[in-house]
């Protein structure tokens, strides 16, 4: 049987979203301190509770679910902050094609959920779409040929920073390669991940 195991919703989403629209992102890129009282300050000025402290900082946030701030493993400086909305996994490659289906029902509710909070996106769309615009940076997202062959983002819709040191704001949906086969079980995923604009590299 399918199995979500998030655990969250589009309302949890747009929980997230609306703290995340108001945060300090120079002080999110800039890293967060390295522990004790003024983590536990830092973290609180977002409702954020600091989890673990191996290499980057992963938060519970204020809908309970966790998000991640990618440093390349340096704590600092901070190139991006990710949050898994939703995942569905198959229990056995005969459920692929419920994958899919349940991956097609469940990204209009979580799209609707960040537009709420956002407004409307700057780009919005499946991984076949003409317009389909290429990465601001490398690694926001695949480019083209790699999109085409891996159909890797399934679906991505993202926002442009509200100044010049905040955050693009990607939601993206994810079907893993399995699915597309009858051998093995797979699985799709929508995640929320802030960039800083300037990124040029590095993973998250």
């Amino acid at each position: 049987m399918l199995t979500e195991t998030t655990g969250r919703t589009p309302q949890a989403l747009a929980t997230e979203l609306a703290v995340l629209r108001e945060v300090d992102w120079a002080s999110v890129w800039a890293g967060p301190p390295q522990g004790g009282s003024e983590l536990r300050q830092w973290c609180g000025r977002y409702g954020w509770e600091p989890l673990t402290f191996d290499r980057q900082l992963v938060v519970r946030g204020r809908s309970g679910g966790e998000l991640t701030l990618y440093s390349n493993g340096q704590w600092s400086p901070v190139s991006s902050v990710r949050y898994d909305a939703w995942q569905v996994r198959a229990g056995e490659a005969a459920e692929n094609a419920s994958v899919l289906s349940s991956a097609d029902q469940a990204w209009p509710g979580y799209l609707d959920a960040a537009v709420g909070v956002l407004g409307a996106p700057v780009w919005a769309g499946s991984w076949d779409a003409e317009d389909f615009p290429e990465p601001p940076t490398p690694a926001f997202w695949r480019d083209r040929q790699s999109r085409l062959s891996k159909r890797s983002p399934y679906r991505l819709a993202y926002w442009a920073p509200r100044s010049a040191d905040g955050a693009v704001l990607v939601l993206d949906q994810s079907v893993s390669f399995p699915t597309w086969t009858q051998d093995l079980p797979g699985g799709s995923m929508i995640c929320l991940t802030a960039r800083a604009a300037t990124v040029t590299g590095g993973a998250g």
